[in-house]
């Protein structure tokens, strides 16, 4: 096998990531990436039986050939389809041995239950992706469904990655429009920091930022340069790594998913996420083609903490969003008095909220154009919801996260419900 298209790609300082592999041919240098990072251990597969036909099962062999004496794999069914849900994770730590280091082979819900298992353990772990699907291989964090609520449990990022694109180039097609809808979700998360900084709520750290936004339409502008595609979704994890929380690369859009994902909607990530960037680009568009006089003819008179409280009973009634929902809810609810200083604020700031959001984000058309080009959800349709359906869940997805996003001021202005249902029927045409 011809390795000379292998980079070993610069990694910034201060990642907990320490080498990563990039290019055709990348699995027969992870015998190299082993001895190099794991001196004396024996390597043991993690996947499920469809990324062990997809790498896993030419990937032992390569491991026994190098004399490494790879352990017996654990694999996960390859169907129904595997969700990241914490309750595998005691299992997985219980079996992960301080001689041995775990590799997960696979996509973003097997690379997830590997990071989450192994910090668990003590222990730090080689990822082997399968598909160009999420940016979550090397983020910290785990995205997983926790007591019926889904958050990014705590844990440290792959010691290692080796990306091979021949393994890349093959996965399923909804795998990539997956993972490019992921990517195109950092431009209404930018926004929403860009609203969060605007505010002095979240300064945007520079460094951070950089990392996520500065190559990203050159990104999204080529998705026939998979690779590229694969390499935007890395530096969103670096960010994510640096910052320690996912707010570089997560907004509205993935609440909304979150939302779904706790409704128990069968799809993936990035489908999800998709439908999300749609709304949340379709609130920004509603939101700032007003004048602040007409903001201020429509907002109603600040609500009482009763009447919220009763707001968010009614919203979470379906039981299924986690226990501490409300309690987040309630805890993001400004007194009537403060609702009234956070609208004078906005209204102070809309010039520069909206030329520099404006900056960031996609027109909602051109977006949809480029979903329906990759194979992302475009439409409500397309994960078979219904536009009540998607209306509730931007409403849910304002509850569930301490985040300040395009639905936070909205909120504040006493307008998510016009504008959540404005986007809802833009997204189910």
């Amino acid at each position: 096998m011809n390795t000379n298209t292998v980079r070993e790609l610069i990694i910034p300082a201060g990642l907990e990531t320490e080498r990563f592999l990039l290019g055709a041919g990348a699995l027969q240098r992870v015998p190299e990436l082993l001895k190099s990072l794991f001196p004396g251990k024996r390597p043991w597969i993690i996947g499920d039986d469809n990324t062990w036909e997809a790498a896993g099962k030419k990937l032992y062999q390569i491991l026994e050939d190098a004399g490494l004496a790879p352990l017996p794999p654990y694999l996960f069914p390859g169907e129904p389809e595997l969700h990241g849900d914490d309750k595998y994770i005691p299992e997985l730590a219980e079996l992960m041995q301080e001689s041995l280091v775990p590799v997960a082979v696979g996509g973003g819900t097997i690379n997830d239950l590997v990071k989450r298992a192994s910090f668990v353990a003590g222990i730090r772990y080689l990822c082997i992706p399968t598909a160009c699907s999420v940016d979550g291989f090397t983020s910290y964090g785990a995205a997983l469904l926790k007591d019926g609520f889904k958050q990014t449990l705590p844990c440290p990022a792959p010691l290692g990655i080796a990306a091979d694109t021949e393994v890349l180039n093959h996965a399923p097609s909804k795998m990539f429009a997956s993972g490019y809808a992921d990517l195109a979700a950092k431009i209404p998360a930018g926004a929403d920091w860009i609203i969060a900084d605007e505010l002095g709520i979240e300064p945007i750290r520079e460094d951070v930022w950089e990392l996520v936004q500065k190559d990203l339409r050159a990104w999204l502008e080529a998705p026939e340069n998979q690779e590229g595609i694969f390499l935007g979704l890395a530096a969103t994890g670096y960010s994510m790594q640096l910052y320690r929380e996912s707010r570089p690369a997560s907004g509205t859009e993935h609440l909304f998913a979150h939302a779904l994902e706790m409704e128990g909607l069968h799809a993936s990530h990035g489908f999800k996420v998709a439908l999300g960037t749609l709304a949340a680009t379709a609130m920004y568009e509603w939101l700032f083609r007003q004048t602040p006089d007409e903001i201020k003819s429509k907002m109603p008179a600040p609500r009482s903490a009763a009447e919220r409280a009763n707001e968010v009973k009614e919203l979470l009634k379906a039981g299924c969003y986690g226990e501490n929902t409300a309690q987040i809810a309630m805890g993001k609810h400004p007194e009537p008095e403060e609702c009234t200083a956070r609208r004078e604020q906005i209204l102070e700031h809309w010039d520069q909220l909206k030329k520099r959001t404006k900056e960031r984000l996609i027109p909602f058309d051109t977006l949809r154009e480029m979903f329906r080009h990759t194979g992302a959800p475009s439409c409500c349709a397309d994960l078979g919801i219904t536009q009540e359906h998607a209306e509730h869940t931007i409403l849910v997805a304002q509850l569930i996260r301490n985040r300040y996003t395009i639905t936070d001021v909205l909120d504040d202005l006493g307008l998510l419900r016009e504008a959540a249902k404005y986007a809802a029927e833009r997204i189910a045409k």
